[in-house]
């Protein structure tokens, strides 16, 4: 019976800690994961002196410290092979795009989207951190002041809150003009280096389109940015 007890009770902080982590922006995220890995750790260890089975952890680090000089000498061995593959997935993480009022990330892995808002009445807020509700607001108040901002924020809106317009067609109402973005935003909306090359940028490009395009959950303000970006990048090369 005590056991059932404290499985609910478990089950309850977890649900509770989910409900808290996905309303985190980004950086709140990372944080929280690196307080909960830590967290882990402890409640480990000290379960382990609490049961006297910390010989075993001692015994199994006693076992794997001869083995270090092999494995060191493997990863260097391979680190020609792995560098190549380890910067390209480093670069091409994350994209973003930015305008007056909205920062959007979108992680090119997974394809979450999430942003901050950079002026106004929620200056400050992470855009998973509104409900759908203050986020219609922002957008009707954005549609007034900055077109491109509500033309992101409608793409937030489409990929995270698909019913947020009962099933009418939302346009976005901004149509970019040529020569407003330059290399630098280019390569943020790409997730890549300075360094680059080519075969870089397309790789970038249709990484972020397998998740980006409009039949998968994406906009087309979203394509029409992203293949932009591809095509500045290109003739620069």
């Amino acid at each position: 019976m005590h056991r059932i007890i404290l499985l609910l009770l478990i089950l309850l902080v977890l649900v509770f800690f989910i409900y808290r982590f996905r309303r985190l922006g980004s950086a709140d995220k990372k944080k929280a994961m690196h307080m909960i890995l830590f967290t882990l750790a402890g409640a480990v260890l000290v379960y382990l002196v609490l049961t006297g089975r910390l010989n075993w952890l001692v015994a199994a680090v006693g076992a794997i410290l001869p083995l270090l000089p092999r494995l060191m000498r493997f990863l260097i061995g391979m680190a020609p092979t792995l560098l190549p593959f380890l910067r390209r997935y480093q670069q091409n993480r994350q994209s973003s795009m930015q305008t007056r009022f909205v920062r959007l990330r979108m992680n090119i892995l997974t394809g979450e989207l999430d942003g901050d808002i950079l002026e106004g009445e929620f200056s400050g807020k992470s855009l998973q951190s509104l409900s759908l509700v203050e986020l219609q607001q922002l957008l009707e108040k954005l549609r007034e002041q900055d077109a491109e901002s509500a033309a992101l924020l409608i793409a937030y809106l489409d990929r995270v809150h698909p019913e947020w317009s009962g099933g009418e067609s939302q346009q976005h109402g901004y149509t970019p003009k040529d020569g407003d973005m330059d290399e630098q935003e280019a390569r943020e909306i790409l997730g890549v280096s300075e360094a680059a090359s080519r075969d870089d940028v397309i790789e970038a490009h249709r990484r972020l389109m397998q998740k980006m395009h409009p039949d998968r959950g994406g906009s087309d303000y979203l394509a029409q940015q992203i293949n932009r970006a591809r095509d500045l990048l290109l003739k620069s090369l």
